[in-house]
């Protein structure tokens, strides 16, 4: 499917060359898009082109190997790019480069931009810098015809929620203090814990830290590496996704219900939501003035997408398709069985306008319309 917009302009600029051409000239002066043959791809789950094997998103039975295209594929296709497959690949024991030449997406399922000891810390293809200064290393040097793509942060802001809630007690404090401290030097982090309401103060910190560590990546492995041309996505709220809307039922529950539980999961909304804005406005500010760089804002559209879904031909925002007929693993998901456990009264093809796949991932169609967001930031810049 291509971007409507582009087929809107390539309309025009072929009349437009047609009128040019009769009246003597010799070029379609709107042909402005870049060129691009490759796109380098890093980031988590929601660009993961196939390390373990299949996307985190809805299975295609009809071709269960190549899949769904995600979004990333799709921003490719858009420019006539349609070799992409994951340069990092899971044997079941480890990480090893995928037997297939050329693969320029560097994307794992789980990544993050501070990466987890448990996953293996900076040095495992879990760390989106280690994604990036892997490509960097592969590539050497970027050019005017590369397009890098990179998104993160997602799985950073559950840890830190994880982490937060988990903090009722002395030994969850000290375990909140440790996450914290991976991003948040001792001495600031006490000061800001001595503070009234000091641990939500210290969480949006850390995310602002965050969004350093991330862009200092971004500029040590691509920027000074010759790269031109960068899309970098901006984080989503992680709240309006069907995980998260049963940690906010959860915590409304424990807090009684009623109006006494549902101020207690909107206060824990507003928190998160704090922090994801800490991240993304100090990522804007860290690379908003680069020319090379397109700062997508994915936050503000799919936030419009959760809250407008009828504008976009989505159905159900809520619910996750593969949940609705009983599947909990996103493996498992597949067109075939999707159809095979419809909802009573639903139709064929069901689950084509749910948004979600599981609790955390899109399904294709959200697939789709993420590709539509970041190539609308594309045309803004001029880039297509």
């Amino acid at each position: 499917m291509k971007y409507t917009r582009r087929l809107h302009l390539a309309a025009l600029a072929s009349l437009a060359a047609a009128l040019i051409t009769a009246c003597g000239g010799g070029s379609n002066f709107f042909d402005d898009r870049i060129e691009v043959t490759r796109v380098v791809v890093a980031g988590d789950s929601l660009a993961d082109a196939g390390t373990f094997g299949y996307k985190f998103t809805v299975q295609n039975s009809a071709a269960p190997a190549a899949g769904f295209p995600i979004f990333t594929e799709l921003v490719a296709q858009e420019f006539d790019v349609n070799a992409q497959c994951n340069y990092f690949a899971y044997n079941g024991t480890t990480f090893v480069q995928n037997a297939q030449a050329g693969c320029t997406n560097y994307a794992v399922g789980g990544g993050r931009i501070v990466n987890t000891a448990a996953q293996g810390g900076a040095a495992s293809p879990f760390s989106i810098p280690f994604q990036l200064a892997t490509a960097a290393s592969v590539v050497g040097n970027y050019g005017p015809k590369d397009l890098v793509v990179v998104d993160g942060g997602g799985n950073d802001a559950a840890d830190l929620v994880t982490a937060f809630l988990g903090a009722t007690d002395a030994a969850g404090a000290a375990v909140y203090e440790a996450f914290l401290l991976q991003q948040v030097d001792r001495v600031t982090l006490d000061a800001m814990l001595a503070q009234p309401d000091g641990a939500v103060v210290a969480g949006s910190r850390y995310m602002t830290n965050l969004a350093d560590t991330f862009a200092n990546a971004i500029n040590t492995n691509v920027i000074a590496k010759g790269a031109v041309h960068v899309a970098v996505l901006n984080m989503p709220d992680i709240t309006l996704t069907p995980r998260f809307q049963a940690v906010l039922a959860q915590v409304s529950q424990a807090n009684g219900g009623g109006t006494a539980g549902g101020q207690a999961a909107a206060q824990l909304q507003a928190v998160i939501r704090q922090w994801i804005g800490s991240f993304n406005t100090r990522l804007s500010n860290n690379l908003r003035s680069d020319t090379r760089i397109v700062l997508v804002d994915f936050n503000a559209d799919f936030t419009d997408e959760v809250n407008n879904p009828a504008k976009y031909g989505v159905t159900n925002v809520r619910d996750s398709a593969c949940t609705v007929a009983g599947i909990n693993d996103v493996r498992l998901c597949t067109t075939t069985a999707l159809e095979a456990n419809r909802p009573a009264g639903a139709a064929a093809g069901w689950w084509q306008t749910y948004a979600f796949s599981d609790g955390f991932h899109p399904t294709p169609l959200g697939h789709r319309l993420l590709a539509d967001t970041v190539l609308r930031a594309l045309e803004k810049e001029g880039w297509l």
